[in-house]
């Protein structure tokens, strides 16, 4: 009797702690909504349980439809994840190493590109230079945005950290080249399809997407009132983005991903554990907020545990991930505004999972 009485009482403990975070979490989020901060949707998971879920305001502002959990975002450099776990799908398969020279599947490259490797470019070490705004302002396949925006930077010294799309792009044109499918194929081959991520895919300018957000812009990123006006975003070819964030979904489908990582259903453990999850250089990077893994950032200062790091932004579309070293707590975060400080917003929502 006494110990049926004690369960009942853990039971009812655990559901006023998990019900005190939802709470909180909703409040949280329900203050950015009405400060004008926050248009979109989150999904916070502890321990495999939903601990909190929330919409708030229009996936199109011109029609007032609302954003709901089905709404399909664009993920900007979220992309470049799924990119990486591809990437480590073709080492596991041995089609491909690490230290492998992009130049040896890649033809054309610059003279003084030849020795980037495809580890310097899932780390943004490859010394390659930003693209120009003109990247996005026609429709490029990857090979023709390899011809036309590769060039690296001219220096005499060791390529430090330098975030930027190309490197990703290039290594979405290397994956299309080595499993001779596209990269949109290769998506749904190896990670959708056996995820059913039913709500993922590619933008395509040309093709009308079912349920995805437009994107709003003020580039004010928490520092504006609610009355100031948004614009609708910039009309460029998203999916020039291509694997370094030309990518679209939903909460519960990253959720998918998240947890099929943790069952290790897309990589081996020792591969996660080593390449995915696992600092690749002693570099904490203050703007990136972390040290490049293969596929997120790295942590281990913001939060009394280490926190795996995805960020996203082009233009309105922002999104964040977060998540423990084991996958247990996990946040995440799509916008279609640019309106509240999404680094911020995350933070307090992920201090509060217990």
């Amino acid at each position: 009797m006494l110990r049926l009485l004690f369960s009942i009482l853990f039971s009812l403990s655990l559901s006023s702690n998990a019900l005190g975070q939802k709470n909180k979490i909703d409040a949280i989020l329900a203050a950015e909504h009405k400060a004008g901060h926050f248009n979109g949707t989150m999904l916070v998971v502890n321990d495999g349980k939903v601990v909190a879920r929330a919409s708030k305001g229009f996936a199109n502002l011109q029609f007032a439809v609302p954003i709901d959990k089905n709404t399909r975002l664009p993920i900007a450099s979220m992309t470049k994840l799924l990119t990486a776990i591809l990437t480590l799908q073709l080492l596991e398969k041995e089609q491909l190493k690490l230290g492998d020279k992009a130049s040896q599947y890649i033809a054309g490259l610059p003279t003084n590109c030849q020795n980037i490797t495809i580890l310097d470019l899932l780390t943004h070490y490859s010394g390659l230079k930003n693209e120009p705004a003109q990247a996005y302002s026609s429709p490029y396949s990857t090979a023709e945005f390899l011809n036309k925006f590769v060039a690296a930077k001219e220096s005499s010294s060791r390529p430090t950290f330098n975030y930027n799309n190309v490197d990703y792009i290039v290594l979405t044109h290397l994956l299309e080249v080595v499993s001779k499918k596209t990269y949109p194929q290769l998506l749904h081959d190896n990670i959708f399809k056996p995820l059913d991520m039913v709500n993922s895919g590619m933008v395509v300018e040309g093709t009308v997407i079912p349920g995805l957000a437009y994107g709003y812009h003020n580039y004010s990123f928490g520092n504006s009132k609610k009355a100031e006006p948004l614009k609708n975003d910039p009309l460029i070819y998203l999916s020039n983005y291509a694997g370094a964030g030309g990518g679209y979904s939903t909460p519960d489908d990253l959720y998918k991903l998240v947890q099929s990582l943790k069952a290790n259903k897309l990589l081996t453990a020792e591969t996660t554990a080593k390449l995915l999850t696992a600092p690749q250089t002693n570099s904490f990077i203050e703007y990136a907020r972390g040290i490049p893994t293969i596929g997120f950032y790295y942590n281990g200062k913001t939060f009394p545990g280490p926190v795996l790091e995805r960020r996203g932004s082009i233009n309105g579309f922002n999104s964040v991930l977060l998540a423990d070293k084991d996958f247990r707590k996990i946040v995440i975060l799509l916008t279609n505004t640019d309106t509240g400080d999404l680094e911020l917003i995350g933070d307090k929502i992920y201090a509060e999972i217990q």
